[in-house]
């Protein structure tokens, strides 16, 4: 009982409580689904971005956001704030409510990524929307690659190939045999066009797009080759 209340002791302090720093609680925020109010989601931010000066091997749809807070411009010059950014996936991606500038998570947020943002010099970077998007039958596909790109790159949202074990969602499609399903004969092309531009062009879903700066042609063809579209 009385190392009990020593214990408590200690923690209050001097009659005050430990105050957990607003960056910490950023971090949290950044790798948690319920920042978004909506209860259908299952991504946090984290799942397509990483905050790290030497980040792990991923093919992630978003940027490296390690030193974003002093870009000039973000979503390759489309917004020209970074709170405007993040709220684009906030509603787009997130299903959620925007963040309001004055709201605890956009400070704690704000306070994580400035935490990692050394360099007050560094540059907006490119993002570039694959537009024309063909089958790549151009191309050919290497098996082994493309298991290794299939985990880097999907397999955090889709899970197993053929069974989908450990997606992240239901809401994920499995692949290839969804695909195969609702499109017969054109799954391949359907494959390269939901990667090259996910939820956009009046394609529907959740799913990010992948830019150039982040998968190429051969990477692309590569897993559609391994997951035998």
């Amino acid at each position: 009982m009385r190392a009990a209340l020593a214990a408590a002791l200690i923690l209050l302090g001097c009659g005050g409580t430990q105050t957990v720093p607003a960056a910490t609680l950023g971090e949290r925020q950044f790798s948690n689904a319920a920042l978004s109010t909506s209860p259908f989601n299952a991504f946090s931010c984290s799942t397509c971005h990483q905050v790290a000066k030497s980040p792990a091997a991923r093919n992630d749809p978003g940027f490296n956001l390690y030193d974003v807070v002093h870009r000039q411009t973000w979503w390759g010059g489309y917004e020209t704030t970074l709170l405007d950014a993040i709220n684009y996936c906030m509603t787009e991606f997130m299903g959620g409510r925007a963040l309001a500038a004055d709201s605890d998570n956009a400070r704690e947020l704000y306070e994580y990524l400035a935490a990692n943002s050394a360099d007050p010099s560094a540059p907006a970077l490119p993002l570039t929307v694959v537009k024309n998007v063909t089958g790549l039958t151009n191309l050919t596909g290497d098996t082994a690659h493309g298991k290794d790109v299939y985990d880097r790159s999907c397999r955090r949202c889709h899970g197993d190939p053929h069974t989908g074990n450990g997606r992240l969602t239901s809401k994920a499609s499995i692949i290839p045999e969804d695909t195969q399903r609702v499109f017969p004969g054109i799954a391949r092309q359907v494959a390269v066009e939901k990667v090259r531009h996910g939820k956009f062009f009046n394609i529907g879903g959740i799913m990010p797009l992948y830019p150039a700066e982040s998968i190429s042609d051969q990477e692309i063809a590569d897993v559609i080759t391994y997951l035998g579209f």
